[in-house]
């Protein structure tokens, strides 16, 4: 939870420096691959909402199951000293 928690910072963060400064592409989509969607640029309201979700949602589960298999990795490891 705590890692989707920080996956969501990270893409308030790239969302709020990229859009004051030029921010390289592949740094963006790196560290926020599920922001590509955003380039469909939905003229609804509902599908902006819509892309948004994805979009933040993507990036909770990805740090989410990145956190939690670092989490399981640690613990395995230190039960293993």
């Amino acid at each position: 939870m705590i890692s989707g928690c920080v996956g969501i910072l990270v893409a308030l963060a790239l969302g709020t420096i990229a859009s004051y400064r030029v921010l390289n592409p592949r740094l963006l989509f790196t560290l926020w691959p599920s922001s590509i969607i955003g380039i469909a640029d939905p003229s609804k309201l509902s599908d902006k909402i819509l892309f948004a979700v994805i979009e933040f949602g993507g990036n909770f589960l990805l740090y989410g199951i990145l956190g939690t298999g670092l989490g399981f990795a640690i613990r395995l490891g230190s039960r293993v000293r």
